[in-house]
């Protein structure tokens, strides 16, 4: 195969942990196959493959890159058979640690369960028979909670409860716990949360996390906006445009660059109750193009809709009252973190005395051999300090979905508190769904926005540096997988809506799409546009003879939608015929 510039960097940059970011059909998988080919058969320093680690997000995943790996070690048997290296590799390859988190932290349990509180003879439990045994565990908390009479308690059922059940309040309970699973320490995080109550009831409002998430939060909020109003000022200054309207725009703009630059929250809630936003001068005459006109109009009545929420939000209360109003809800909120942390404890009983154990314990009981609190700081265990040693590389795919758990366990991993950052992290935030389950992709873009750029170095200088932060960064934007109009429409979509505020990046050219294949040419597909196929699922689906098809769902009707139109590019003749 023929390598790219950019692939062929992934494939051999050394030296310090590696992010890459791996655009959807940039070869990501061959990639990461090729890197660890050129690993374990370097001609002056191979590696034993059972001594990296390669970490993938599902058991289909780690099957295939096994399989990836083994057929190209078989090809360099076949063009080296006599190299006993590479023997030994083929030999090796089926019990290399090429694995999910989860699997890893299983293995790890089990060749260490002397070091743990923790049965021998567990097994994980079916999901059903968990979901079951969590409804049994908060049934009978929350009736020890109703017996004891508990006055607050009553105040929390009130607050959360939805109706006459206790459905309202389980579901909250389960949202903090499953929370603080993601966490590397669930019952410190409890605490912390605890703590900034405690910090709020002593008028520390603006120092506590919380209060720095919001303001942040509506700084990145404005920021969009401000580009937002930016692009109808670019608008208004074109041809055709209404130039009338710049003056106000270019104002307002000012007014929410203010807004954004607030540091404290007093600043923010008056600069938010003093946002105005006055009568736009009237735009007439021949000249003026109606379409632009109704752009920068829409887009500036967006804005002023949006930040007029904002406002309602934050700047009707002052930090006084806002404050005030918190604590009038601190009881409340201590209980459902009290409930939580009960919860917590009485379903680990639960499961220790039927000896079973969820994928969330899998990873904590894996941290508890790895690192411990150490006089308010982090340690390593012997087991960590072995591993590390252990591992000459440790490879992680689809690093966009890890959270904080999962990122615990691989720098405890990492050689790199010995001098020998070995971290190779391949993934796409663009692609990054799980965050309902906790996924951070804030992990990978805290790396992303700090690592430097990968620069190969020249001749005679060595081996390239660490980078900042410890970490080097490769982009890999060429798609080979769809045709350059397929990616062009992508990309415009992608520049309209993909920010900060979605997607965790914003979409340049540098995060962009960039076609890398090379097709065929035919008559066929000079020009070729990307359609758009809508299916109405609100109207009923007629068959060939104009009678009623029975209903279907939303995923038939996509289907036979896609397969009708199939037809008509490839057979216009049989499109009525075989619909079913």
């Amino acid at each position: 195969m023929k390598w790219t510039r950019k692939q062929k960097e992934v494939i051999e940059a050394r030296g310090s942990n590696l992010l890459v970011s791996a655009a959807a059909g940039s070869g990501k998988t061959a990639v990461l196959v090729e890197r660890i080919i050129g690993l374990i058969c370097h001609e002056e320093n191979p590696v034993d493959i059972d001594r990296l680690l390669v970490m993938t997000f599902t058991n289909a995943a780690a099957a295939e890159m096994r399989e990836r790996i083994g057929q190209a070690i078989e090809k360099k048997l076949e063009e080296n058979p006599d190299r006993e290296h590479l023997q030994v590799q083929a030999a090796l390859v089926y019990r290399a640690s090429i694995t999910t988190i989860d699997s890893f932290c299983l293995n790890l349990i089990r060749d260490h369960f002397n070091l743990l509180d923790l049965d021998p003879a567990f097994r994980i439990g079916d999901e059903g028979e968990l979901m079951l045994l969590r409804a049994d565990v908060m049934k009978d908390m929350l009736e020890d909670y109703y017996e004891k009479g508990d006055e607050v308690f009553g105040k929390f059922v009130e607050t959360y409860a939805t109706g006459k059940s206790d459905s309202g309040i389980e579901d909250y309970i389960m949202q903090i716990h499953t929370f603080s699973q993601s966490n590397p320490f669930p019952e410190e995080w409890l605490e912390e949360c605890r703590r900034e109550l405690t910090e709020m009831e002593e008028g520390n409002l603006e120092t506590t996390r919380w209060m720095g998430y919001l303001i942040e939060d509506v700084r990145r909020q404005v920021d969009e906006l401000a580009t937002q109003l930016k692009s109808a000022v670019e608008v208004c200054g074109t041809e055709g445009g209404p130039e009338v309207y710049i003056p106000t725009l270019v104002a307002e703009v000012q007014m929410l660059e203010e807004i954004q630059a607030a540091e404290d929250y007093k600043t923010l809630q008056q600069r938010l109750s003093d946002v105005s936003f006055g009568r736009i001068p009237a735009a007439r005459g021949k000249n003026i193009d109606p379409e632009k006109k109704e752009y920068a109009s829409t887009c500036r009545d967006r804005v002023k809709k949006a930040v007029g929420n904002l406002k309602n939000l934050y700047g009707q209360q002052s930090l006084e009252e806002a404050l005030e109003s918190i604590l009038g809800s601190r009881d409340v909120t201590l209980k459902l973190l009290e409930l939580a942390g009960e919860f917590c404890r009485r379903y680990q009983e639960s499961k220790r005395e039927k000896n079973i154990v969820d994928f969330n314990d899998l990873e904590h009981e894996a941290l508890k051999l790895l690192i411990k609190k150490e006089d308010g700081g982090l340690s390593y265990t012997p087991v960590a300090d072995e591993l590390s040693k252990r591992y000459v590389e440790i490879l992680v795919d689809e690093y966009q979905d890890s959270n904080d758990v999962q990122e615990t366990l691989i720098q405890s991993l990492s050689a790199e508190r010995f001098g020998r950052p070995n971290v190779f992290m391949v993934g796409d935030v663009k692609q990054s769904i799980y965050k309902f389950r906790l996924a951070r992709p804030e992990l990978f873009m805290k790396k992303y926005d700090c690592f430097e750029p990968y620069k190969e170095e020249t001749e005679g200088q060595g081996m390239a540096s660490a980078g900042k932060a410890g970490g080097r960064k490769i982009e890999l934007q060429q798609n080979f997988r769809s045709r350059a109009s397929v990616l062009e429409s992508i990309n415009y979509l992608f520049f309209q809506i993909m920010t900060k505020n979605l997607g965790n990046i914003q979409y340049t050219h540098e995060t962009a799409l960039h076609p890398g294949a090379v097709f065929e040419e035919t008559d066929e597909e000079a020009g070729t546009p990307t359609e758009l196929l809508l299916a109405d699922t609100g109207t009923k689906v007629m068959g060939p003879a104009d009678e009623e098809l029975e209903e279907y769902t939303s995923r038939e009707m996509e289907a036979k939608m896609i397969a009708m139109r199939i037809r008509q590019l490839t057979d216009e003749e049989k499109l009525l015929i075989e619909l079913d």
